[in-house]
């Protein structure tokens, strides 16, 4: 919980976008992750977005991009972020510094050499990415690069059915998504904490890539690019990074409001019916059953009636109580739908609505 865990995008965030349906009414209570979550929302024009971490160090994150959105040309804020190479980022460094809370500016004049190396892919789990990257390359080589050459979904269907699942790439995957390995390859020994046991870990991931390559193509995502390329795809930026969406989210900025803490205990704490939406990215992977079983009461809590929530799981599997079934009423629809579609392609889904009598 301090030190940079997230920085470009790990999550798709049209799966957020399908299941909240939000509108210009809602407030949202959101994860703040790697600082893109609560910018890629604005889109779609919430009256508020309250943003909240318990990592400090992510909370100044989403303060440095959106002062970079706000006094920036797109040109300029995308290659500062990192995803153009730029000659010196510290002359920005210095306009942006006067514009971010003391706190933030005290860390990144610290940390400055992840804002010179362009900070969108300095968090862990971008430097673990690109080990991936580095791995893929040299096991896979020219096939890697034929993978993501294709502009036709038919064509790559064919090629990776005949060229790209081999046994013993699966079985590659099977060491790379052990926990042994995350402890002694990443240093991260505590992000397997929860998983299910019954989860086999590298055939969920594989069999998820296989599934997205047989319907998408590989350069259409933006993780099968981190994961694969060490970077995010051309062909699919966030929100926070298209020029499209650009002006707009810089716009309605001020609708984010960001809060460090526990969202469990923040949940507890606000007035009944505060949020009419939740996107709490993949919390689960973090909690206990009873953890879990206190975050699905705080949304029951603090959520307005026919509130909407999406809540994301990657290695954890809990279970989902009787008691919340009338209460917070899930949509398998969707979830399988999201599950099938969502560009991460390892995520599963809890998405539905609040109930409230009377």
């Amino acid at each position: 919980m301090g030190t940079l865990n997230y920085a470009s995008c790990n999550e798709d965030w049209r799966s957020e976008w399908e299941a909240l349906k939000i509108s210009q009414k809602d407030t949202v209570l959101c994860i703040v992750g790697s600082g893109d979550r609560p910018m890629d929302l604005l889109p779609k024009g919430p009256r508020k977005i309250v943003s909240m971490d318990m990592n400090p160090v992510q909370n100044h994150l989403l303060r440095l991009k959106m002062a970079a959105m706000r006094e920036l040309p797109y040109d300029e804020y995308a290659s500062f972020l990192g995803l153009n190479e730029v000659q010196d980022r510290e002359k920005v460094w210095g306009r942006l510094s006067k514009e971010l809370p003391k706190g933030t500016r005290t860390f990144w004049e610290n940390n400055f050499r992840a804002l010179e190396k362009g900070v969108i892919y300095q968090g862990r789990w971008e430097g673990h990415f690109r080990k991936l990257a580095f791995i893929s390359k040299v096991m896979r080589g020219g096939t890697l690069r034929e993978l993501f050459e294709f502009d036709d979904v038919t064509a790559q269907r064919e090629f990776v059915e005949e060229r790209w699942d081999r046994w013993w790439w699966r079985k590659t995957f099977d060491v790379l998504c052990s926990a042994a390995f995350s402890k002694a390859f990443f240093g991260d020994p505590g992000f397997y904490q929860y998983v299910s046991k019954e989860m086999t870990l590298g055939e969920y991931v594989f069999d998820g890539m296989m599934e997205y390559l047989r319907r998408h193509l590989a350069r259409d995502s933006f993780m099968m690019s981190l994961v694969f390329l060490g970077e995010l795809s051309r062909y699919d930026l966030p929100p926070y990074l298209d020029p499209a969406h650009f002006d707009v989210i810089r716009k309605r900025m001020d609708r984010i409001e960001v809060k460090l803490g526990n969202i469990l205990e923040l949940m507890k704490a606000v007035p009944e019916g505060s949020f009419t939406k939740y996107s709490l990215s993949d919390v689960p992977s973090f909690l206990d059953q009873k953890g879990f079983e206190e975050l699905l009461e705080g949304i029951h809590r603090s959520a307005a009636p026919g509130a909407r929530f999406c809540i994301r799981l990657f290695l954890s599997d809990q279970r989902f109580p009787e008691r919340f079934k009338d209460t917070l009423v899930r949509e398998p629809s969707v979830e399988r739908d999201l599950m099938r579609e969502d560009r991460s392609f390892a995520y599963r889904f809890i998405v539905g609505r609040v109930v409230k009598d009377g």
